[in-house]
């Protein structure tokens, strides 16, 4: 099975080179779909030198840049459904991609997601003999450092594998789905494999960054302007794994010490 993955970023591109580095030994084929200009407006400038850098590595086959669509309310506000409007399209022209790059399933990942390498060959040789069409696996978020994890762990899902059939497409809308999930990232789920964590977690490193500012600002997740600088205030003055996490929208969470898995330093 030619497994590809494309990447979507605006920013955190400090730590899509540790996921680059995990993943590139896996796969047959890397793509990065990425925006210089968020859906608010806002600029990542060093972001595509940053990229050329991974690509002449090797650790990239293909980039492309998106120019997002930012529409506006009638007085002038920009719309909230910019952000999954622009994410949608940029995960279809990852898929476009791989498939035009003969893959026959892909992943459709963040700048900050790492898979443990014998757990990765486990479920990957898994889903190929078991022909599911999608599957899902849970996940543990980090904050603030890669040795601090959250605890107790985030109960929803991110996708793992997808075949790439003739009607792949990300925007699948339904009441019903067998996994809570990103709505950005979902397509028509068919025979679908659901992983436990004994099997295969998604270590996400979401809140390990060089810039938090900008990961909130410009994240696509509602939250008004208020509660985001209360999570930025928080990141940026937190001195111990007593002060908790505080998360986009505003959620608590407790953190656990661990051991720094991947070797992430920033």
């Amino acid at each position: 099975m030619k497994l590809g993955v494309s990447f979507n970023i605006f920013d955190g591109e400090e730590m899509l080179f540790f996921s680059l580095r995990n993943l590139r030994p896996m796969v047959q084929h890397i793509n990065v779909v990425y925006q210089t200009t968020s859906n608010f407006g806002n600029e990542n400038p060093n972001l595509e030198e940053k990229l050329r850098m991974y690509e002449r590595a090797g650790l990239i086959d293909f980039l492309h840049k998106y120019e997002p669509t930012i529409k506006k309310n009638e007085d002038g506000s920009l719309r909230w459904q910019n952000g999954q409007e622009n994410e949608i399209n940029k995960r279809n022209i990852g898929l476009q991609i791989c498939r035009a790059n003969g893959c026959e399933a892909m992943m459709t990942l963040d700048c900050d997601e790492l898979y443990d390498p014998k757990d990765f060959k486990y479920a990957k040789d898994d889903f190929e003999l078991g022909d599911y069409d999608t599957s899902f696996c849970k996940m543990s978020t980090y904050y603030k450092k890669p040795i601090y994890r959250l605890n107790p762990k985030e109960e929803y899902y991110a996708p793992l594998f997808y075949k790439i059939k003739k009607d792949t497409e990300f925007g699948y809308v339904s009441s019903e789905y067998p996994v809570i999930l990103d709505p950005t990232r979902k397509v028509k789920a068919g025979y679908a494999r659901i992983y436990v964590r004994e099997e295969i977690e998604m270590h996400h490193y979401a809140y390990v960054r060089n810039d938090i500012a900008s990961k909130v600002i410009n994240s696509s997740s509602q939250s008004d302007e208020v509660s985001k600088q209360k999570v930025i205030w928080h990141y940026n003055n937190f001195k111990r794994i007593n002060d908790n996490a505080l998360m986009i929208g505003g959620v608590s969470h407790g953190l656990i010490r661990v051991e720094n898995k991947f070797d992430i330093e920033l």
